[in-house]
């Protein structure tokens, strides 16, 4: 029964994040070099039930960067609600892509706008 009500639990805060976007505060370094450290400033928002892009915040929200040939780096903010920050290092390659998540059974991605 225990894991019928976890089971449910998870399905809806996955619904719930349903349509969320990631914002930086402030642009990346065009340039850092690898190993470079480096202050990543963020929020996510998600549509209410009116279309109003709304905050979202939850422990675990994280960013990771990725660089060449699947060099990453990743941090976990310490906050729970945005704007998130993180210190983390330039993965080997620079920076490729970056990724914004939440950290669960399965991490969810949210894309950036």
């Amino acid at each position: 029964m225990l894991g019928l009500c976890l089971f449910g639990g998870l399905a809806g805060a996955a619904a719930a994040k349903e349509g969320a976007q990631a914002h930086l505060v402030a642009r990346l370094p065009a340039h850092a070099a690898a190993g470079t450290r480096i202050t990543i400033r963020w929020t996510v928002d998600l549509p209410d039930e009116s279309g109003n892009r709304v905050p979202f915040g939850a422990i675990g929200m994280f960013v990771r960067l990725v660089g060449r040939n699947g060099a990453r780096t990743q941090a976990t903010a310490p906050q729970s609600s945005g704007p998130f920050t993180v210190k983390l290092r330039v993965p080997r390659g620079g920076i490729r892509a970056i990724r914004f998540g939440l950290h669960g059974s399965s991490d969810i991605f949210f894309p950036l706008k």
